[in-house]
């Protein structure tokens, strides 16, 4: 069988009326970008920032350990 034209044809011309749409789209932004106010942080987003920052301070005093250095300094234990 072969396909009709007509299809090929209403896919083209959906793809240029979104691309049309997304190149409107990002001048109207990059023209007010004064303008966007970022969203407060949501459930996901607050979650996923607790973990990095969790991951970070993990890293930092395992870097710590590696060194040598302590993150709170300790007394000497006394010999018994």
């Amino acid at each position: 069988m072969y396909e009709h034209p007509y299809l090929s044809q209403q896919v083209t011309e959906f793809e240029r009326r979104e691309l049309a749409r997304a190149v409107e789209r990002r001048r109207f932004l990059a023209e007010h970008a004064d303008q966007i106010v970022p969203r407060q942080a949501g459930r996901l987003r607050r979650i996923v920032g607790r973990m990095l920052r969790g991951s970070a301070a993990s890293r930092e005093s395992a870097r710590d350990a590696v060194a040598g250095r302590r993150a709170t300094p300790c007394e000497p234990a006394s010999a018994r």
